[in-house]
């Protein structure tokens, strides 16, 4: 029988033959995972034999891995701030940039306020900020419905009182306003798409990553329609590429009824939000 060493030694060498740079920390992963283990404990056990079943199970998603499958889909689990969403190919698996902008929301809603998050998939941001602001009214919405069931799951996972629509953008949202909005929409351009990671393209849902008008047409659309959904002096925060940060800062300027136009960095100091807030009601 092969030992947890011998077999973590074999998963880092497949999985950098694969091209995969976190190597290591995916074979840990996989292993405790699989095995309901800690780290350390994988390291005091690992002259210990695998048992069999065991060994089957974490060698046929390493073979997967190893074909580039993201570890998080194998696995049916991501994790963001403090939660454990169940992930699966309808949701883009959430992004630690991502948190920046539920932090955003949890330190500029007013109390009792309401939020709505665009796009939600997983729903990782408004369940995130649920936890974190239980006297905040929630909305989310996406355009896909196998997206909602997966956030609708992990509503019961996770707890948190969040409603989840099916809306394309603000469409089944007639005449409501909310005091902060917070979108992480597609905004990857086509010709950027071939070459991404092949996790990311082989993998993830094309829907929830493209737009057209280099990746700007749906961010261009949530921005003009804004100032309808925004109670007097409401926010709004955005997630999108770099270069797209300054073309949405100058749109808001001539859109006309903002301020505080602001463009925030990301973990790697590169610009990643552009937040806002709206003075009065247009």
């Amino acid at each position: 029988m092969i030992t947890y060493s011998e077999l973590r030694r074999e998963l880092v060498g497949m999985f950098a033959d694969a091209g995969i740079a976190s190597a290591a920390v995916d074979s840990d992963l996989l292993i405790t995972e699989l095995a309901g283990i800690s780290r350390p404990e994988l390291f005091l056990c690992a002259g210990e034999p695998v048992p069999a079943e065991l060994e089957r199970h974490i060698r046929e998603l390493a073979r997967r891995r190893a074909n580039r499958e993201p570890l998080q889909y194998l696995l049916g689990v991501a994790y963001f701030m403090d939660l454990e969403l169940e992930v699966t190919p309808a949701v883009l698996i959430p992004r630690p940039e991502t948190e920046l902008l539920a932090e955003y929301a949890v330190k500029h809603l007013p109390e009792g306020g309401s939020m709505l998050d665009l796009g939600t998939g997983s729903g990782a941001i408004a369940l995130a900020v649920a936890a974190e602001r239980p006297d905040v009214r929630i909305t989310a919405v996406d355009v896909s419905s196998d997206a909602l069931e997966v956030a609708r799951r992990n509503r019961v996972r996770c707890g948190g009182e969040v409603r989840f629509l099916q809306s394309d953008l603000f469409s089944e949202l007639p005449g409501e306003r909310f005091d902060l909005v917070g979108a992480n929409l597609p905004y990857v351009t086509q010709e950027e798409y071939p070459a991404l990671e092949p996790e990311v393209r082989l993998f993830e849902p094309q829907l929830a990553l493209t737009a057209p008008d280099g990746g700007f047409r749906l961010i261009e659309r949530a921005a003009r329609e804004l100032a309808d959904h925004l109670n007097p002096g409401g926010r709004a925060i955005f997630e999108l590429s770099p270069p797209q940060a300054p073309r949405l800062a100058e749109l808001f300027v001539k859109l006309g009824g903002f301020d505080e136009i602001d463009v925030l960095a990301d973990y790697t100091r590169r610009d990643r939000f552009v937040s806002v807030r709206i003075a009065f009601r247009q």
